[in-house]
């Protein structure tokens, strides 16, 4: 029987399609543009609610240290895509393809990178660090604003331009440190299993 943490994660794996299904459905309707940056908040902070529950129960399981990470990784990759298309966002509005290309490779490459420690290894380790925890929060920051963005260009017309761009700036700098960090971390790790002694 799955754990709570493990419930909450599976629920936030669940949600993915509706949240597609919401941004597909958002261009010139508002109620689905609202119903997805919903979602996205309220999937964020299923994310970290169930961080901290499976750390305070220690109910960390390798189920768990699985479904986290393709959660996090279906979500934002469905979104950085999804938020890159004219059709969904307006040519004005779409989020730019060198963020959108840059984090998506990012987490295409962990999560291949993940399969091929585990064929190679037999195991499966998350390798969480600092910076992707910093680019995870950044990310959902970012979608959130994004989708936000025709009603904050509204509002505060040129401090919300800026503001996106600042975001963006950032997501793409943290994911890019991330990487390396990860590519360095992973290198270690193969090396390791190829050299036990």
């Amino acid at each position: 029987m799955l754990s709570w943490p493990n419930r909450i994660t599976l629920a936030r794996l669940v949600l993915v399609p509706v949240f597609v299904l919401f941004l597909l459905n958002s261009a010139g309707n508002p109620a689905y543009r609202y119903a997805a940056l919903g979602l996205a908040v309220l999937i964020g902070i299923a994310d970290a609610a169930d961080g901290i529950v499976a750390r305070r129960t220690g109910k960390v399981t390798k189920i768990g240290s699985m479904l986290d990470p393709l959660a996090d990784k279906a979500l934002m990759i469905s979104a950085l895509v999804l938020l890159s298309s004219v059709r969904v966002m307006g040519a004005d509005l779409r989020l730019p393809y060198w963020v959108s290309v840059t984090l998506v490779s990012r987490d295409v490459f962990m999560l291949l990178s993940a399969v091929v420690l585990f064929l190679l290894a037999g195991m499966f380790q998350a390798l969480p660090s600092a910076s992707g925890k910093a680019v995870t929060v950044m990310q959902f920051a970012m979608v959130a604003a994004t989708i936000a963005s025709p009603d904050l260009l509204v509002w505060w017309p040129v401090g919300a331009w800026w503001a996106l761009r600042v975001i963006w700036v950032v997501a793409v700098a943290l994911g890019v440190v991330s990487w390396l960090g990860y590519i360095r971390m992973g290198s270690k790790l193969l090396a390791s299993v190829g050299n036990p002694g």
